[in-house]
């Protein structure tokens, strides 16, 4: 760290000369209302550290008694929007998590002529893809497939055939592969042609699925064509890489077939509207302002009490 040599005042700890450093986060946040720098006394021995107003450059007892006043009133100001703000940014953080999607794009489906109800097993992806090419296992790869009847043709496959296959992080398909071993299931989905959705209806996902495998398949962009009506149950599992990217597999209970799934960004009640974005709650908004307006009534008597120990002098 880099430090400024300025004569500023006294140490108010040993009497010794002050240094200018860099300000703290919360320093810079108080900074938008006042002027005001953080020092560190130049004696190791000291070790005394603090801010000081530009304006109340402590030359006798009341500029300082001045300082402090402002200074602890400041502090106080932003403990209470720290803690008005704090029960509603918990929502706000929940709805960012359910954003995280693993991977950033779907593959276009079927075509639409394919009648409702009915599968299609869409086509063989072209020797020119490079899915192709680093296919190591036994499953055909193909893409723009659509599931429509449901145990039609069961997957028959391994996990990590379809998990390699689909380009997931060596590390999520070892932690699926360990969790369908020992039955340990992260939640319970239902399957509609409208949504997949988690049972406590918290988590939505994409009806276009990333990749699914069926029979001796695997199979990117397959979506889901239901009969109106019809519910599918699978099982959920999700593991996360080595960044902390949440990766979420199903595994329908009439087929097992193993499929990626792309979490939708929005909120549990639809209100996000699929666009990537979250709103904050009512209660969050009301927080903060309260917290604004209990910060600006605290700085605004701390500026006046600072010019009254100035007008004394």
């Amino acid at each position: 760290m880099q430090y400024e040599r300025k004569m500023v005042h006294a140490c108010p700890e040993c009497g010794g000369g002050v240094l200018r450093v860099h300000r703290h986060v919360g320093d810079r946040l108080v900074a938008l209302f006042l002027k005001l720098y953080r020092y560190r006394c130049e004696s190791p021995e000291c070790g005394w550290e603090g801010i000081v107003s530009i304006r109340s450059v402590p030359t006798c007892a009341a500029a300082a008694a001045s300082v402090n006043w402002t200074v602890r009133l400041t502090w106080m100001a932003i403990g209470v929007a720290v803690a008005l703000a704090g029960v509603g940014s918990v929502k706000l953080y929940r709805n960012a998590g359910a954003a995280k999607t693993p991977i950033p794009s779907v593959e276009v489906a079927v075509a639409p002529s394919v009648p409702v109800g009915e599968s299609f097993d869409g086509h063989e992806l072209p020797d020119g893809d490079a899915r192709m090419a680093e296919n190591r296992s036994d499953l055909s790869l193909r893409r723009g497939c659509a599931w429509g009847v449901p145990g039609r043709s069961p997957y028959k496959g391994t996990v990590t055939q379809a998990l390699d296959g689909a380009k997931l992080p060596e590390e999520v398909v070892r932690k699926v592969e360990m969790m369908v071993d020992r039955g340990v299931v992260s939640d319970r989905v239902e399957i509609t042609r409208d949504s997949i959705r988690t049972v406590s209806g918290k988590r939505r996902f994409d009806t276009t699925l990333v990749a699914m495998g069926f029979g001796k398949n695997l199979c990117f962009g397959t979506r889901v064509n239901f009969q109106p009506g019809h519910v599918e149950r699978a099982d959920l599992y999700d593991a996360t890489d080595a960044k902390g990217t949440n990766f979420a597999v199903m595994i329908p209970y009439v087929c097992g077939n193993v499929s990626v799934l792309a979490e939708r960004a929005e909120r549990p009640d639809g209100g996000g509207g699929g666009n990537g974005r979250t709103v904050p709650e009512p209660g969050t908004l009301a927080s903060l302002a309260a917290a604004l307006a209990a910060m600006g009534v605290a700085l605004r008597f701390a500026r006046r009490r600072a010019g009254g120990g100035r007008a004394k002098r």
